[in-house]
């Protein structure tokens, strides 16, 4: 006779659902490296070479030598195309142009330049880090993201960015930078730069050390600081609309002129004050500096100007990409 309870029991086994299986989740791939080749691209140049790198790399280091030749070294991810143009490829080349392109989706890789210290030199990407030292040709030098770094001082320098951050440690006879959000440094030599322009939007410029004759610092909302030295007969322009701006000008010999439509002033380098603007909005300052040989002009909307002894150093502007 079977007993009820286990004729019950065996009954309900058999009647229930299969019980579910645990599921498996399945091992997350980890991305592999891309792989990478060797590149190494040589070629004779003239010493005043006109030469353009452009297109697609992550980073890319420029160095000014002393040998007549161009060398294009590093890595780059597989299937990365490199046209190089050389007008002629077995006898020193007056001009020189390679064109960059790395596969969609591709990462990684680092390249160096090297050419003759005097050649005319552009460089062009999208979002890309490059520093550049020892060219004292003319050096042009555009991007979107990333940074842009030079150190010596070139005859002539521009640089353009829109959201990367570019830094100048040397004293360009001619410079021009701009920018849209990335800010902008530069830190003089010991040459005095002859004209300097330095543009932004809503980055920061700053400039420390060095000695000027020309120089205009413009921003929409980014703040402006300058600690340079100011030749004799020097011409200083700050235009804003919005942001701060701090003048260090202990040492200098100037007539200075500040006046904004509804900023404030404050000076504290003399005793000089400023009063108020016209129409009764915003202030005004007028004074000189020492023997007052050079121009200092600024004019801001709504942004405070200040007068100060020492701008103290740089912040360290290198945001990530």
């Amino acid at each position: 006779m079977r007993h009820p309870l286990r004729a019950l029991a065996l009954a309900a086994l058999l009647s229930a659902p299969a019980a579910a299986q645990p599921s498996k989740t399945p091992a997350k791939s980890i991305p592999a490296k891309p792989a990478l080749r060797r590149v190494d691209t040589r070629a004779p140049v003239t010493p005043d070479a006109s030469i353009r790198l452009f297109g697609s790399f992550a980073s890319l280091r420029v160095v000014g030598w002393d040998r007549d030749t161009l060398a294009l070294t590093g890595t780059v991810p597989e299937g990365t195309r490199i046209d190089p143009a050389f007008l002629s490829p077995n006898a020193p080349m007056r001009g020189a142009k390679m064109y960059i392109e790395v596969p969609a989706g591709a990462a990684g890789g680092a390249l160096e330049l090297r050419v003759p210290a005097r050649v005319r030199l552009w460089l062009k990407s999208g979002i890309a880090d490059i520093a550049v030292t020892g060219v004292t040709g003319a050096l042009d030098v555009n991007v979107v993201g990333g940074s842009i770094t030079v150190t010596g001082s070139p005859r002539e320098l521009r640089a353009e960015a829109m959201d990367g951050t570019v830094t100048v440690d040397g004293a360009p006879e001619w410079l021009r930078v701009k920018t849209a959000s990335g800010d902008v440094v530069l830190r003089g030599g010991d040459s005095t730069a002859s004209d300097v322009g330095l543009a932004t939007v809503s980055g920061m410029v700053h400039v420390s050390g060095g000695r000027y004759e020309r120089v205009r610092l413009e921003s929409v909302t980014g703040a402006i600081t300058f600690g340079g030295a100011l030749a004799r007969g020097a011409a200083l322009d700050v235009e804003t609309h919005s942001g701060e701006v701090i003048l260090a000008l202990r040492g200098a010999s100037a007539e200075v002129d500040i006046a904004t439509l509804t900023g404030t002033v404050m000076n504290k380098l003399t005793a000089a004050r400023p009063i108020a603007g016209r129409e009764g909005r915003g202030q005004e300052l007028g004074l000189t500096i020492g023997g007052g040989s050079a121009r200092v002009v600024v004019r801001s909307f709504k942004g405070a100007v200040r007068l100060v002894p020492d701008a103290g150093a740089p912040p360290d502007v290198r945001r990530p990409r």
